[in-house]
């Protein structure tokens, strides 16, 4: 009984898998020997229902780090191989009309962006990701006709810049900021892009995902080693850590001759015993690299 139920629940999850990410016959098999190497951890039929909750646990941390973090949002931008349009405002005086035919202040720009999940960047910068933009908006008409339809709906506003632009070609965000904010009261574009907010589910299921993996990524490598706030602490300064490292290869992690430098640079950012998540690290990526050939 119990060996039937975990088979429902490893079919079930990896339809989700597929049905999310994954089209390609490449990308099938990877997430196949991702899985594998999950249940792995569950070989005694015994202790099959208290491991299932922790099974589950790390199928759902699989796939959020595929749609979030886990592997770079830049990489998956630069493999992307069409345009990614986003929409840039900064927006300052708002007002409507009263009964009396009078223009009274009425804030209402920054409700109206959220139907359009839009990220704030500080103060009244805001940016409407990718897969939020409308397909329709296409040139400058079309993004003064969207503003004045959807956003402004008979009110005035005063612009400091509206503008449509390829976010994968015309854009570079990052912070050369030493060290991690703890209460930021600005954003980069890379702080507040997740993969969802760049990719629809169509776009995410045609990016080759070997071919990121293969570019070297530190997040997917700690994904499966790792958890929670050290997790977090790769993911936030990951462009950083690679930058440090040379920006090596997936086949670079996979040489012994990265360990001492990973540790010291790791060590830097404050995850503990950094020697051994390095070693892990590498192997993980040795074990990727041999699939991947």
């Amino acid at each position: 009984m119990e060996f039937f139920i975990g088979a429902i629940v490893s079919w079930v999850v990896n339809n989700i898998l597929n049905r999310f990410f994954f089209r390609g016959r490449k990308n099938e098999e990877i997430i196949k020997v991702y899985e594998r190497r999950i249940l792995e951890k569950d070989q005694s039929i015994a202790t099959l229902r208290r491991e299932q909750k922790k099974r589950e646990k790390e199928k759902y941390r699989i796939i959020q780090s595929l749609k979030r973090s886990g592997l770079s949002v830049d990489k998956l931008v630069e493999r992307y191989g069409k345009p990614l349009n986003a929409i840039l405002i900064s927006y300052v005086t708002q007002v409507r009309p009263n009964k009396k035919g009078f223009y009274e202040r009425y804030k209402f720009v920054r409700e109206e962006l959220k139907k359009y999940n839009a990220k704030t960047l500080g103060g009244a910068d805001a940016l409407i990701p990718p897969a939020k933009v409308p397909e329709w908006i296409k040139n400058r008409g079309d993004l003064q006709s969207w503003f004045e339809k959807e956003i402004l709906k008979g009110r005035y506003c005063k612009l400091r810049f509206l503008i449509l632009f390829d976010l994968r070609k015309r854009a570079f965000w990052n912070s050369y900021v030493p060290y991690e904010q703890k209460h930021p009261w600005n954003f980069t574009l890379g702080e507040v892009l997740s993969i969802e907010d760049l990719f629809t589910e169509e776009q995410i299921n045609k990016i080759a995902l070997s071919d990121v993996i293969r570019d070297g990524d530190i997040a997917w490598l700690a994904s499966y080693l790792l958890s929670g706030n050290e997790l977090e602490v790769i993911h936030k300064n990951q462009s950083l850590i690679e930058h440090k490292l040379g920006n090596p290869s997936l086949r670079e992690f996979s040489n012994d001759t990265i360990l001492s430098e990973l540790s010291i640079v790791l060590a830097e950012y404050g995850i503990p015993n950094p020697d051994e998540v390095s070693k892990a690290i590498v192997d993980e990526a040795k074990f990727w690299s041999s699939r991947l050939k």
